[in-house]
């Protein structure tokens, strides 16, 4: 699809992420688990990060740290799919337009959390900041799902190099 560009293969790492959660809810829904237990929070987080990035994309600073925390998405695994898989439509609209070279990212800091701190960044660099911070999530999910009985594909909550290091080493 946009595989010369950079940018856009992000973009459809970004994309693939999403879809992974989509079907992380999908497979609780299915299983009738408890969702805001734990797997609900772990989605909403990641969600919310994305939804984030593609806010602040417009506003020139992104902040993950003043987000929605919406808790109906950590609660209902069909409206956590949806929003996963709109996410990933927005982001394939977004490749149509015009990206900002350079963005601010605003974070809170410090052991109490009473520091703010503001540091460039490049849409490139955060979209694989919120890919390979789905993944982190979803490897502690897949331990939450085994231990209910349920498996995940093979390589959804590994991390892009350990899944080309595997890939090499079997080959």
């Amino acid at each position: 699809m946009y595989a010369r560009d950079p940018l856009g293969r992000a973009v459809v790492y970004a994309i693939d992420m999403l879809r992974q959660g989509a079907g992380i809810a999908e497979i609780s829904e299915r299983a009738g688990l408890v969702f805001n237990d734990q797997i609900g929070p772990h989605l909403r987080h990641i969600i919310e990060h994305y939804e984030s990035l593609l806010n602040g994309l417009d506003l020139g600073v992104i902040d993950y740290d003043n987000r929605s925390r919406n808790r109906e998405l950590e609660c209902d695994p069909a409206l956590a799919r949806a929003r996963c898989n709109e996410l990933a439509v927005g982001f394939t609209e977004r490749l149509k337009r015009g990206w900002p070279e350079q963005l601010a990212v605003a974070f809170d800091g410090g052991a109490a959390g009473d520091d703010r701190f503001v540091s460039g960044s490049t849409p490139l660099r955060e979209l694989l900041f919120v890919a390979g911070h789905a993944v982190h999530h979803y490897a502690l999910l897949r331990l939450l799902l085994k231990q209910r009985g349920l498996t995940l594909p093979e390589d959804v909550g590994k991390a892009a190099a350990t899944i080309r290091y595997e890939r090499e080493r079997n080959a």
